[in-house]
Parts: structure tokens; sequence; C-alpha cells
């Protein structure tokens, strides 16, 4: 096959495959993490209302069940997941616990406030304590 035909099939396979790409990997929503240490934030029902009002944001993740943050974001759509803290990790195999834990940190909140996702754990490695691994 000569040159200008090998180039032209490229040609043509790179554009396919960029539609391609572009076509299955639209970014349909878009999410942040919302950190709530240091002492300059806005509160929290302004910061919700702001990425309601004037973002595409529809997504969050904060890093507990801060229940002013989970009330601040209730009736605004966005979804919210939530982690639960590291050294409630043990007690969470206790299946009454993990109940009594939902039904304080999650029930109280849902369904106003859009809960998509229950994280367990932050940053839980294979070197951490062993404990947590194990659970």
């Amino acid at each position: 096959m000569e040159f200008s035909k090998i180039q032209s099939l490229l040609s043509v396979f790179l554009f396919l495959s960029t539609i391609f790409v572009q076509h299955f990997a639209a970014v349909h929503s878009i999410g942040v993490n919302y950190g709530t240490l240091g002492n300059n934030l806005p509160p929290m029902a302004q910061v919700a209302q702001f990425f309601k009002d004037k973002t595409t944001i529809d997504r969050i993740k904060i890093f507990d069940v801060n229940p002013d943050i989970l009330r601040a974001f209730a009736g605004t759509g966005i979804f919210v997941a939530v982690t639960v803290p590291n050294g409630e990790i043990p007690n969470l195999v206790n299946i009454k616990y993990a109940r009594r834990w939902a039904g304080n940190n999650i029930k109280p909140f849902y369904p106003q406030t859009k809960i998509n996702y229950i994280f367990v754990g932050n940053e839980v490695l294979h070197w951490g304590p062993q404990n947590l691994i194990d659970n």
C-alpha cells in the first residue's frame, strides 16, 4: 500500500476515534470535594445556594456527616456523598451499630438532601492502622 493511502486511512481512523471518544466521554455532571477546614469559609447555606444558582456543580463530597452541611444542601437537588469517619469503621461491623449510625446520621436528612453515596473512611490505606484495614 502506498504512503498516501496509509496516511488517508490513518486520518479517517483518527477522525472517527475523536468522534467516538467525544461522544462517549461527555461529562454529564461536575462534582467537588467540600472541605470545611479553615476559618474563612462562607456560611454553608450560602455555599449551597451559590453552587445551585451560579455553577453547574451538581455533586459534592463531604468528609464527614456534618448535619449543618446536610441541612444546607436540602432541597438544592445537588447530590451529596458523605463519609463515615475512620474512627467509626471498627464499630460498623456490628449490624445494630451500623443501622443506628445510619438512622442518626443519614435518615434525618434523606430524601430532602440527595445523599447518593456513603463512603466508609478517608484514605484508609494498606499501611494504615490494622483495625481499619481489617474492618
